[in-house]
């Protein structure tokens, strides 16, 4: 009886008919959330995407044409709205049931701007509203928006997304923010101010380029069974460029504060995008930490 030949590469039988298995079904599930982690975690979203909420609503009031004034009050209503829901975050115990609810509160909040902001942009779009919000700095502050509700959603469900599927969200949504930041204070700098109109631009296609690749991953990887080294090696790429243009940020706010450069960029708003980069920094190291502790276990288990 002659043998079987056998399958290129020295794949087995076995080896091979499991390649017809869908890949997803090899993939992490979700991870329940502890108590701790959920308080900890929901308290450190809450306050700093209100701040940050509360900002938007006032960046977008100075960027409308004065004679929208039903706008602007809409805008003032928002900053007040969020300033209450910030100190709240300040003042609530570290009790599970308060936080929880905190964070439906937060949700409903959230959803009404994030309405607000994706209206106004086709608003904008269409040339009902004139002013100085670009249309892609209302896309990216309303994306920064839905985030910050899917965010607290999972939390209330009291799970976390499998680190990998993590990893890949958390780069992909940040390092497109990095990308526009750098974008955005080009184009808010006077073009006299050459070496940092031109360093900014240069960030703005570097984060490009990790933005892609980690589309790349996406497409790769995404639902599909657990491969820690390039994800790994994912996560530190972004921090090290992330690190790099948190300190271009820090040097250039000093520099508006001090009246050293050229530009409309509001202190504010240079601090602001600069704690952008710190809570990037934040999640690197938070994903960081849970990828070796699955490395861990999973070495354990082997």
């Amino acid at each position: 009886m002659q043998n079987k030949p056998q399958l290129p590469g020295h794949i087995s039988m076995d080896q091979f008919n499991q390649m017809l298995v869908a890949p997803e079904s090899f993939a992490a599930k979700p991870e329940s959330l502890t108590e701790q982690l959920f308080v900890e975690r929901s308290l450190t979203e809450n306050r700093f995407w209100l701040r940050i909420m509360k900002e938007h609503a006032l960046f977008l009031g100075d960027g409308f044409n004065r004679k929208d004034t039903q706008l602007i009050q809409q805008t003032d209503r928002f900053h007040y709205y969020f300033e209450q829901q910030e100190k709240k975050s300040y003042q609530v115990p570290n009790n599970v049931a308060l936080v929880r609810k905190l964070n439906e509160e937060s949700i409903e909040l959230v959803h009404g701007f994030r309405n607000f902001k994706r209206n106004l942009l086709i608003m904008i779009i269409n040339c009902r509203v004139s002013g100085f919000n670009f249309p892609l700095l209302v896309d990216h502050i309303a994306r920064e928006a839905e985030y910050f509700m899917r965010t607290l959603k999972k939390f209330n469900q009291g799970i976390l997304e499998p680190i990998q599927d993590a990893i890949i969200n958390e780069n992909v949504f940040w390092l497109r923010i990095m990308m526009e930041h750098s974008r955005f204070i080009s184009s808010l700098m006077d073009q006299s101010e050459r070496n940092l109109v031109n360093t900014a631009r240069k960030f703005g296609d570097d984060f490009e380029t990790l933005l892609n690749q980690a589309r790349d991953v996406e497409s790769m990887l995404y639902h599909k069974q657990p491969t820690y080294p390039i994800i790994g090696k994912m996560n530190k790429d972004s921090e090290n460029a992330t690190t790099e243009l948190r300190a271009f940020k820090k040097a250039g706010l000093d520099l508006i504060q001090s009246c050293q450069i050229r530009s409309v960029i509001n202190p504010l708003l240079a601090d602001h995008v600069l704690r952008e980069a710190d809570h990037f920094l934040y999640m690197i190291h938070v994903l960081e930490e849970r990828l070796n502790a699955q490395k861990v276990a999973e070495q354990h288990m082997q």
